[in-house]
């Protein structure tokens, strides 16, 4: 994936994620319904014996290509730099979270991840998953909004109340382009919020009124 890096090697150096591989491929073809171990093998170049000793079923396989997913996120996605110009570092993350209109890759794993967010509805394992990764998210924005406004940079906000906006608007953009195939123009907006929403002017910056 462009701005986040490759998820899989073109040839994985172990077999379990060589098969998270094959089940990343099966799932963004077929979807989770018509997901099978025997689907997940034909994109698998070894025996299909070795999916079933290494899980037991489709579901245990998915929880662990959950896991791969998001901690492969957080590790490579999620990280900017921690110094440096808060905005800089707000429009680096959400440059990252946000994918141009030619970006397949992301769009495939976005396909994934909402084939699997569907399950976090009934399933205890998958909505912990989620939550542990949507955290580090938006700590993430909280920490560049506590830095701003401590620097100057941003107005006196409620970073709380901005990282709601901003999480949910990612989330819904996602979920929007994924089950419409609509690919919404809307940075340019985001920009303006961020420029006259989160931005201190001059006089703000002076200790004035905004």
């Amino acid at each position: 994936m462009d701005k986040r890096g490759p998820l899989f090697a073109d040839e994985p150096e172990d077999t379990k994620t060589e098969i998270l591989k094959a089940t990343f491929d099966a799932l963004a073809e077929h979807g989770y319904a018509n997901l099978t171990i025997d689907r997940i093998s034909q994109h698998f170049s070894k025996s299909e014996g070795l999916v079933f000793y290494h899980y037991d079923g489709k579901d245990d396989v998915l929880l662990d290509l959950l896991d791969y997913l998001l901690n492969r996120v957080v590790q490579v996605g999620m990280p900017v730099a921690d110094d440096g110009d808060p905005e800089i570092r707000l429009r680096t993350l959400l440059d990252q979270v946000i994918p141009g209109p030619d970006e397949q890759a992301i769009r495939d794993y976005e396909t994934v991840l909402t084939e699997l967010r569907m399950q976090a509805a009934q399933d205890e394992a998958f909505r912990a998953c989620f939550n542990q990764s949507q955290d580090v998210f938006r700590e993430t924005i909280r920490e560049i909004l506590r830095d701003g406004i401590e620097s100057g940079d941003f107005r006196a906000v409620d970073p709380e109340l901005v990282t709601d906006f901003l999480v949910t608007l990612v989330s819904g953009l996602t979920f929007e382009r994924v089950t419409t195939g609509a690919s919404r123009s809307i940075r340019s907006e985001l920009d303006s919020y961020i420029e006259y929403r989160l931005l201190a002017d001059a006089e703000d910056a002076d200790g004035g009124d905004a």
